[in-house]
């Protein structure tokens, strides 16, 4: 529901300047029921149709709310259960010690999709561990730090 595009056809749907909202499937506007309940509250509320271009069906009978109902179920389970896929696969490669990606932290390096201790980084973090105890502030440490020329990781993509 958070979607720009989205917020604005809300919006243009409450202005009055929508009749009808054309989908080329369902899913492709949610996949969530919650959500497309929501929306259809809004569109019965402004006497906007709802029209999918591939999937017959009449949201003004009880039967089309229905055949609508259980497309979006199985859509919402789609999502669902790839997401559950997604997320069991990112903790299988973590498990075999794999970098999945994101910002690299300092003090490693990637290879072969492993993280590596990088010894010049890690002589820096060494720095910053042992300097924190010693100041007072955080700012104090920032201008230590900067003094000395350490840096954060610079990345290169």
């Amino acid at each position: 529901m958070k979607r720009p595009g989205l917020q604005q056809l809300l919006k243009d749907i409450g202005a009055g300047r929508v009749d009808v909202v054309v989908v080329y499937k369902v899913d492709r506007l949610t996949r969530s029921l919650a959500d497309f309940a929501k929306m259809v509250d809004v569109f019965d509320g402004a006497g906007v149709s709802f029209v999918s271009v591939t999937q017959a069906f009449n949201t003004t009978s009880s039967m089309g709310r229905l055949t609508l109902n259980v497309l979006l179920s199985f859509a919402q389970f789609e999502r669902e259960v790839t997401a559950e896929r997604i997320r069991d696969k990112v903790a299988a490669s973590k498990r075999k010690g794999m970098w999945m990606g994101g910002a690299i932290p300092l003090g490693y390096n990637v290879v072969d999709k492993a993280l590596v201790a990088n010894q010049h980084e890690a002589a820096a973090i060494q720095t910053i561990f042992a300097e924190d105890l010693s100041q007072s502030s955080v700012r104090q440490l920032s201008v230590w730090l900067h003094a000395l020329g350490v840096v954060s990781k610079q990345r290169t993509n």
